[in-house]
């Protein structure tokens, strides 16, 4: 299922969003992602661009997630204000020093990334952001099996 269309004909299909440019098809738009019996379809959700790539081309299929990781400061001088105003000379002091931690905030990103070989030889990839955070993890794992990607086995450390 494409991002508003259903991709006809497909055996499975869905909508990432295109990290760098690659070939004809243009960085930071949606894209469709479908997969047909002896090739792989991609074409942008709201255009003509679109790219094609045969099952034997394909050399290795990723998905995977990624955990981002910032710290925000807090302002000081904003929660003393506050403070000050709720509460006077004390909520003024408190409030500053509950200004010094920083925030840390946590952004998870899901990947999903194609490494084929070109038709001159070449190795290339085509990277895309899971931005319905793992809903393409089904469209990841049929590609390996059509493509006959060895999944690794896991490591218990």
């Amino acid at each position: 299922m494409g991002f508003f269309t259903k991709t006809k004909g497909s055996i499975i299909s869905d909508s990432f969003m295109l990290i760098e440019d690659h070939a004809n098809l243009k960085a930071k738009l949606m894209y469709d992602v479908a997969l047909y019996d002896d090739y792989l379809n991609v074409k942008l959700c709201f255009g003509k661009q679109e790219a094609k790539l045969n099952y034997s081309q394909i050399t290795d299929v990723f998905y995977g997630m990624e955990t981002e990781i910032t710290q925000k400061e807090k302002s000081p001088i904003g929660r003393a204000f506050v403070g000050g105003l709720l509460f006077g000379g004390v909520g003024a002091v408190v409030g500053a020093v509950s200004g010094s931690n920083p925030k840390i905030k946590k952004e998870r990103h899901f990947y999903f990334i194609i490494t084929y070989t070109s038709s001159n030889g070449e190795e290339k990839i085509i990277q895309f952001e899971d931005t319905r955070l793992y809903k393409g993890a089904k469209v990841a794992k049929k590609l390996k099996e059509l493509c006959n990607v060895q999944v690794p086995e896991q490591v218990n450390l």
